[in-house]
Order: structure tokens, then sequence, then C-alpha cells
């Protein structure tokens, strides 16, 4: 495997990544331009780190994922997965790679082949890299389940005897079967219940702990993160606007949407409810982003250097970085 990495402990790196789709019309399907789902975007994780990246419906998060494991082929830019350069790579390493990155994803509904039985969803991965087969296969997927939370007999069932909590639960099981270094949980939680929500989160925190794995926990509600991740990036239209460790963000969030975001958290405490702050208009249209910083007709504190440049991310200290020309102080 031929690549790089700055630092031993990140095991996964995300270098000025860019996603765009064309947008063709016509007869001749003429690209008129382009959808940047995901423009300019670098971060990295450590091994045995959670890192969360939150945003609205539609900033890219999603996108994010799809190309670093490429579901999707970035326009520009470069992934490191150890010592993997991950989009230049061939079959065989990406065979490998893929060995050691899983997917959880957003719905447990759609995400698992109706037609299989739970043990041959979980078993799948295993058989068709030569781990196990036979009696060994069988009780490697019996353990997995039972670490889930389900019983070893519900291995010759199918997925519409379950309920949403228990088929994402069977995903998990699915992610885990390989002993990958990096899970990658994609809104894992958000097409359930609340109730439910909490067990699931609970679960892979357990997990995490229990394996020592590396995770990616893509999200749209803040609460739901606040307590799972090491590290949070804020995505808004494609772009990170802030990134910094989990206790720090929330106690001094610098740019005015993740302010807006964390001022959506319900607090069951009254001293600790926040004043609502939300952002003016609606959520611009990717494919016709606004012109300088991309939040800035939806901004309260926006200046007229906001509508003109692009701010750049830059460091704030303890790791905490943000692009906002006029960031927050408290």
């Amino acid at each position: 495997m031929n690549g790089k990495r700055n630092d031993k402990d990140i095991i996964l790196n995300v270098v000025n990544l860019k996603t765009y789709f064309p947008v063709k019309a016509g007869l001749w399907r003429k690209t008129l331009g382009y959808i940047k789902a995901v423009d300019d975007v670098s971060f990295s994780i450590r091994q045995g780190q959670v890192f969360g990246l939150v945003g609205e419906s539609g900033c890219g998060k999603s996108t994010v994922a799809r190309t670093v494991v490429r579901l999707e082929k970035a326009t520009f830019g470069k992934v490191y997965f150890n010592d993997l350069d991950v989009i230049n790579a061939d079959k065989k390493d990406i065979r490998e790679f893929r060995r050691n990155v899983s997917l959880v994803f957003q719905d447990p509904y759609s995400s698992l082949n109706p037609r299989m039985t739970v043990g041959n969803i979980i078993g799948e991965p295993v058989k068709t890299h030569k781990i196990a087969k036979g009696e060994e296969l069988y009780e490697k997927v019996a353990d997995i389940l039972e670490r889930v939370g389900l019983s070893p007999e519900y291995i010759n069932r199918y997925p519409h005897e379950f309920s949403g909590g228990q088929r994402q639960r069977i995903s998990i099981a699915r992610a885990l079967a390989l002993n990958p270094e990096l899970v990658i949980c994609d809104e894992p939680v958000s097409a359930l219940d609340v109730s439910i929500q909490a067990q699931i989160l609970n679960l892979l925190k357990d997990i995490q702990a229990e394996f020592d794995l590396t995770l990616l926990f893509i999200a749209h509600d803040l609460a739901v993160v606040q307590f799972f991740c090491d590290v949070i990036a804020v995505m808004y239209l494609g772009k990170i606007v802030e990134q910094a460790e989990s206790r720090v963000l929330y106690e001094r969030p610098f740019h005015p949407y993740t302010e807006a975001l964390m001022s959506a958290i319900p607090q069951i405490d009254p001293s600790l409810r926040k004043k609502r702050v939300v952002p003016k208009g609606e959520v611009p249209s990717i494919a016709n982003p606004p012109s300088g910083c991309p939040f800035h007709p939806r901004c309260r504190y926006a200046q007229e250097k906001c509508s003109e440049i692009v701010p750049e991310l830059e460091e704030k200290g303890d790791g905490h970085i943000v692009a906002c020309h006029f960031p927050l102080s408290k």
C-alpha cells in the first residue's frame, strides 16, 4: 500500500476533499454547472476517537462519508486511511480497505436485504473475505448478535420480523463482522424513536469502548452527539465552518451557525435553557450558493465583508478552528 500521513496516531486523513456533481440539461446533456456537495473539506481522525460530523440535511455530510469509502467519486483531494491513498488505490487495496472500514446506514428498513436471513446478512462479508465458514461462521454470527443485544435464536429470521431498533442492531452487527478499524455511522439513529435512539447510542458507545473502535459519526442533531463524540466538525453548504473538541464547542461556539444549532438543543433544566437563535430565511440551494461566506444571508451578525469574501478556517486555540470573519466572543 502506497500513501502517506502526518501523524502515526491518525487513522483517517481527509485533505481538501471536493465532490462535485454536474448539472446537465438539453438534448446533448450539456453541463451547465456543478453542485458542490463537498467543497474543500479537510479533517483527521485519530485511532480510538469518536469524530462527529454535524449539520442540517443537505449540507454534504453523507456525501463526505460516501466519498471516503469510494461510493462516490472524488472531484479533487486526498483520503488517507493509515498508509493507503484511498482515492488512487487499486482493486486489491480497496478490498482490504473495505475489510477495515464498515458502514452503518441511516435507514434500517432499506439497508437490509429482505430476502436474506439475519445469519446471512451478518455472515456474508465474513464469507466474502474467507474468514470463516461452516460451524465457525455460525458461532461468530451468534457471538456478534449477543454483543449487540440480540438473541442467537434470531439467526434464521428475516428483517421484516424485527422492529426498527432491532434492525439497526443487526446493521451494527454486520458492520462489526470483520473486526474493522473504522466504523462510519451515517445518521444511525435519525430514523428511530427517541427512546430507541438512546439505546442505540449507548450500544455504540459500549461497543466503541470494548473494541477500541474509531468512529466517524454523522448526525444533524447536536444533542445526539453532545455526550458521544470527542471532536465535532460542523458543516454548512458543503464546507466545514467550525471544529473543536466536544466540550470546548459546547462551552464556547464561535460560528453563528453553530450557535443557532446549539440553541435548538432541548434542556430539561430551565436554568440551562438558552434563547433560541433562528437563522433568517431558508437554506440556500447548494447548486447556487451565495457569494462570500455561505451563511451570510441567514446570519444576524453579517456585515458587508461577509458577502464578498469567503472566510478561511482559522485556529483560535486548543484545536478550535472556525471560518468566520467576525467570530463570536463570550
